[in-house]
């Protein structure tokens, strides 16, 4: 015997089962495109690939920061050996092993900015301009160390020599002291005939040689006291009013020594030492054996 509702549970089976089947289908078919396809696959190969290559580039890149380290790390010890050694000799060599380690430095950051090109992180591309941006300033304030450290010991010799000018003045003067002394105590000549009254005799003039000798000490005074003005004007900055005016002084100085010269080599020192003053002040050149 058939039920009276037939039609009715017949059309909702069916609608039971389309929806069962449409609520099955989703599943099956997201499942079928995921795993059908090698896409997670390929993400996690791709992934993986990148990863190789930070490692790559990371490893490269602390390879290279740590040659640059060791260098400015051998610099530094060279600077406190340069600040403690008084031996010139040895000062030379180790100012050369430093220029050598700048120069390594500058090679380390050529090849640096070749592989920088050749990155493909982001990140390591930055890092890598960081640094090269931070070794430029170093190189750059180094070089102003290095002009610095020259004018140092510049000065320094400047001092040594104007010191050794000082000494060498002060051994000129005792030296003319002892001319003019001597020149002062010649010995009388002795009156002939016995029983007579002693006359005074006049005192034979001094030898062309003793002149000589007492004209080129004060000379070298005089020389000295011009190159010692000069000195000191060479510790002036250029075009500055004091070097100007103490050149200026030095010049007339040795001008007036080459208006009478004991020597001829001092003259030709006089104007060898004149060129560089003439230049710098903007004098015409002279021939200086003509005032």
């Amino acid at each position: 015997m058939n039920p009276l509702n037939q039609p009715e549970r017949r059309t909702r089976l069916w609608q039971f089962a389309l929806l069962y089947l449409l609520a099955l289908a989703v599943p099956l078919g997201a499942s079928y495109y995921l795993f059908s396809n090698n896409s997670l696959a390929d993400e996690n190969a791709r992934l993986k690939k990148e990863l190789d290559r930070t490692h790559q580039e990371q490893k490269q890149l602390v390879a290279r920061f740590d040659t640059l380290t060791h260098h400015l790390q051998r610099i530094d010890m060279v600077d406190q050996r340069l600040r403690d050694e008084k031996n010139d000799l040895v000062m030379g060599r180790l100012t050369t092993s430093n220029q050598d380690y700048l120069n390594d430095i500058a090679v380390g950051l050529s090849q640096l900015r070749l592989d920088s090109a050749q990155l493909q992180v982001p990140a390591h591309r930055q890092l890598v301009r960081d640094e090269l941006r931070a070794f430029d300033l170093f190189r750059s304030n180094r070089s102003t160390i290095d002009v610095l450290r020259g004018q140092l010991a510049k000065s320094g010799a400047d001092a040594q020599g104007s010191a050794r000018l000082a000494e060498e003045l002060a051994q000129t003067k005792q030296q003319l002291i002892i001319c003019q002394a001597s020149l002062s105590h010649i010995p009388q000549a002795p009156s002939g005939g016995t029983g007579a009254s002693v006359a005074p005799s006049v005192a034979p003039p001094p030898s062309a040689a003793l002149k000589l000798q007492v004209s080129l000490l004060q000379d070298q005074v005089a020389f000295a006291n011009a190159d010692c003005l000069r000195q000191r004007a060479l510790d002036h900055k250029a075009r500055s009013k004091e070097r100007k005016q103490l050149l200026q002084e030095s010049r007339t100085a040795f001008i007036k020594i080459l208006q009478a010269p004991a020597t001829e080599d001092l003259k030709q020192s006089i104007e060898k030492t004149l060129e560089p003053i003439n230049v710098e002040l903007g004098k015409e050149p002279r021939f200086f054996g003509l005032f």
